[in-house]
């Protein structure tokens, strides 16, 4: 069986396939005729070189006659000129008879003179001519008065020898007008004379036409009637430029290559002309013996073409039809001697060959189970591979640098969370990972290009389209050409977000340990500043009171100085209760355990509050305390709300020197009700301003500690504040501290506390307390707001009265003797009770208040229970 023939290429599919001698013939064709046609191609550039030259010859030959014609013309105006300036024309008859005997010039036939009127004065070529002229010497005349200037006539017929002459006329002028017109004819012989004297090429001939293109000139033989005029295609061609070369009809009928040239000062026309056939038919003979000799090599190419190919062809088909042993003998072309022995020498390797491969079957087959088993593994493995790609772990990749040709595997598309990629090429691959990454990556590879690395790591994120960030590493193989230059990549990316997550949570693990060790420290510290400063703040007021307390002891009963030691006392006391109540306050709200009891409150009243209890304690007595307060209504705690402007103003108080001023605002800033305190102090230093607010944080107090405290005021300010919805900022300068709270304002209720409720809003309640003090203060309240009130002191009894009386509202204590309040509430909604329950309870946690509602209750109060909240609580829906 033959081998197949090998794939053809591009070029030799469209190839046609033809013998060798249409290859030869076609190879001489095509290395002929180029030839052929450039020799032709430059005897049409000759021939189109010479016309060329024989044109601007007839170009220059007619310029010249038209100049020599030109200056002939002048020469004549001139002698007129000199003439008519001479006395000669103001003399008598006789002397002007002169001029019929000796004319100025040679070639002038006559001279004649006309006054301005047109009458004829003299003529030398008739010397009884007189009176009026009429014709050609009329119009003349008229012509040079009307352009006053040198007029050229035409032919007009003389007495012989000369038969036909030239006028030419002068205007003669005196004192500004024209007296005479002075002329001359000039001879037929000096127009002929001026012809004959023109440069001409061999062969050609010149003419010189009047302005009516009649003929004056020539130099042509046979010689053609004087003023013959030029035929139509002439005269067109000649009358529509000034100049020219054209190919036309000449004066005999033949056809001749002309030149022309207009006179300026006369209008007549000069012409140059060479017959065009002489010229033409050197032209045609160069053209046909340049064919005649490109046909001629082309056929004798043609024929040995032939030739060589039968001297080829022949033992070629030998060869293929009959094999080396058919082609016996010499062969005359080397190259198929060459072949004939090359396919005998092939003959004989392919039996040595057929043996060899005979011997070689055996060890084939031991390999061919080697290459199995191995194919096996390497299936085995790719599988592996495959699997890796699936997942989304693993991805391949090749890139040429030639040809900026970038491959993906698609596994590697996976990892990129694209289908393809798109274009193909290494920029997208770097525009796909995050742009914290990208600039470095790019730095990575590029410099291990140029420092021709082979191997480098590049390890990078990826937000992928579906919204989720991986991290991958790729591991790259760089091979390089010889001038050093990188020539292909080949590569391996992986999925390594686990591992790098795994790492970024041990970072974030250990930095986190650290904060926690670095916030114990802190902790610690605080709490020893904390604890030194606690100590040091009690004993302060104990050591007053102690003082105190010997002198009661030392003092007499009832006189001014136990009364002294007594308010001591009772002003430490306070001073202590204040302390710890702003500890467990602020241990409760950083706790979160604080439940603000809203209702709606009004900022005015609050602070009259406020500033009544300051004055009854002393406190602002030696400050100038200047208020603008105006109701400001807000929904909050109004004890919390208290209890925040109270630290504001007592630490405006202490750090303000006594007699200097305090300015307090109560009001409105738009829909934000504003508490603003501006103290006359020393300020706060701009490096504690931020801080102010946190925990334990004081300015630096004096030896005196006049403003001592414990740092923890402003603390309970600002989270009391944002628990209510609302911010707290501090100012400071050198004039003073200003701190101001804004708060959510709302509308003023249509019942203000302290205003009686109508009788729609009074209820049946009944109240189940165990401590009487706290039973008789919830029964005077409810009394004075109209509600009929009923009680009982423990839960059994509590629950009897409910079931028998239906109240509208019931208020339950939580702690009851005998049923517990929760269990109170589960029989009453049991029993079908539709009335108010609401519960009542020292504690205030959020999950006593979800026990609350899951036990039946409608609502919740702490104690101790504000006016404000108890009748919100009855009003509530």
């Amino acid at each position: 069986m033959s081998p197949a023939p090998p794939p053809s290429s591009g070029l030799e599919r469209y190839w046609p396939r033809a013998s060798l001698r249409h290859y030869l013939v076609a190879m001489i064709l095509l290395a002929t005729l180029p030839l052929a046609a450039l020799v032709c191609w430059q005897i049409l550039a000759d021939v189109r070189a010479e016309q060329g030259e024989i044109e601007a010859n007839l170009t220059r030959s007619a310029s010249a006659l038209a100049q020599a014609v030109d200056s002939e013309i002048h020469a004549s105006f001139d002698a007129l000129g000199t003439l008519g300036q001479s006395d000669l024309l103001d003399a008598p008859q006789p002397r002007l008879r002169m001029l019929r005997e000796r004319p100025p010039r040679r070639d002038w036939h006559s001279v004649f003179l006309l006054d301005a009127q047109g009458h004829l004065l003299f003529d030398s070529a008739d010397a009884q001519a007189s009176g009026a002229i009429a014709g050609e010497l009329g119009q003349l005349h008229e012509r040079v008065l009307r352009q006053r200037q040198p007029v050229v006539w035409g032919l007009v017929p003389v007495r012989a020898p000369q038969g036909h002459a030239v006028m030419l006329a002068v205007p003669v002028v005196r004192a500004g007008e024209v007296r005479h017109v002075l002329g001359a004819r000039v001879a037929g012989s000096a127009w002929q004379r001026l012809a004959a004297s023109a440069s001409r090429p061999e062969g050609g001939y010149a003419l010189l036409h009047d302005a009516s293109l009649r003929l004056i000139g020539w130099t042509v033989s046979p010689n053609p009637p004087l003023g013959m005029a030029l035929g139509a295609d002439a005269a067109t061609s000649i009358g529509s430029r000034p100049s020219g070369v054209q190919r036309m009809a000449g004066v005999d009928g033949l056809a001749v290559y002309s030149a022309w040239q207009q006179v300026p000062s006369s209008g007549w026309t000069v012409q140059v002309a060479i017959p065009a056939r002489p010229i033409e038919s050197a032209h045609r003979q160069a053209i046909l013996a340049a064919l005649s000799v490109s046909g001629a090599s082309l056929l004798v190419g043609v024929l040995l073409a032939v030739m060589v190919a039968r001297r080829i062809a022949g033992p070629l088909q030998a060869l293929a039809m009959r094999g080396p042993g058919g082609l016996p003998g010499r062969v005359a072309v080397r190259e198929i001697s060459i072949l004939r022995d090359a396919l005998q020498a092939a003959a004989r390797h392919d039996e040595e060959a057929r043996r060899t491969l005979e011997d070689d079957i055996a060890k084939r087959k031991k390999v061919e189970a080697q290459l199995l088993a191995a194919h096996e593994q390497l299936q085995a493995s790719q599988h592996l591979i495959d699997l890796a790609q699936e997942a989304g772990r693993v991805g391949f990749f090749h890139y040429r640098f030639e040809d900026d040709r970038l491959t993906w595997t698609p596994g590697h598309c996976r990892l990129f969370g694209v289908e393809a990629l798109e274009p193909p090429r290494l920029a997208r691959w770097f525009e796909l990972m995050a742009a914290s990454e990208r600039a470095a990556s790019e730095r990575d590879f590029w410099t291990a290009c140029a420092l021709q690395r082979q191997m480098q790591t590049l390890e990078y994120e990826v937000p992928r389209p579906d919204g989720e960030r991986r991290w991958l590493s790729s591991r790259v193989l760089l091979r390089y050409g010889p001038e050093g230059k990188p020539v292909q990549m080949t590569g391996v990316t992986v999925d390594m977000t686990d591992q790098r997550e795994a790492e970024l949570r041990r970072a974030e693990l250990t930095e986190q340990a650290v904060a926690a060790r670095q916030a114990a420290e802190a902790a610690s510290r605080a709490k020893d500043e904390f604890l030194s400063m606690l100590g040091h703040e009690l004993r302060n007021p104990l050591g007053a009171i102690s003082a105190a307390i010997d002198v009661l002891e030392a003092a007499e009963p009832g006189g001014a100085t136990a009364l002294e030691a007594r308010t001591i006392i009772a002003r430490q006391t306070r001073n202590l209760s204040h302390m710890m109540s702003d500890l467990l306050d602020v241990g409760r709200v950083i706790a979160g355990k604080i439940l603000l009891a809203r209702q709606p409150v009004n900022l005015a009243q609050v602070f009259e509050r406020v500033r009544r209890t300051s004055q009854l304690t002393g406190e602002a007595g030696g400050h100038d305390l200047h208020m603008d307060v105006s109701d400001a209504w807000v929904d909050g705690d109004a004890v919390r709300l208290e209890q925040v402007m109270t630290n504001l103003l007592t630490n405006a108080i202490k750090y303000t020197p006594g007699g200097r001023r305090i300015e307090v605002m109560v009001g409105l800033r738009g829909d934000r009700a504003v508490f603003d305190v501006k103290d006359s102090g020393m300020g706060i230093p701009a490096s504690l301003l931020p801080h102010v607010f946190e925990l334990f944080v004081q300015g630096e107090r004096t030896l005196d500690r006049r403003a001592g405290g414990l740092g923890i005021g402003l603390t309970l300010v600002k989270r009391l504040v944002e628990l209510h919805g609302g911010t707290v900022a501090a100012e400071s300068s050198a004039s003073g501290s200003r701190f101001t709270v804004e708060l959510p304002a709302i509308a003023p209720p249509l019942h203000p506390e302290g205003d009686a409720l109508p009788p729609s809003r009074r209820r049946r309640v009944l109240v189940i307390e165990d401590n009487a003090d706290v039973l008789a203060a919830l029964r005077s309240k409810l009394e004075l707001d109209g509600h009929t009130v009923s009680t009982a002191a423990d839960g059994i009894e509590g629950l009897t009265r409910l079931l028998r009386q239906q109240p509208e509202v019931s208020i339950v204590d939580i702690g009851l003797p005998g049923l517990t309040g929760y269990e109170v509430a589960r029989h009453a909604r049991a029993a079908g009770y539709a009335g108010r329950l609401i519960a009542l309870s020292g504690y205030g946690q959020e999950r006593d208040r979800s026990d609350a509602l899951v036990a039946g209750f409608d609502g919740y109060l702490v104690k101790p229970v504000d006016h404000g909240q108890l009748r919100a609580s009855l009003s509530a829906e």
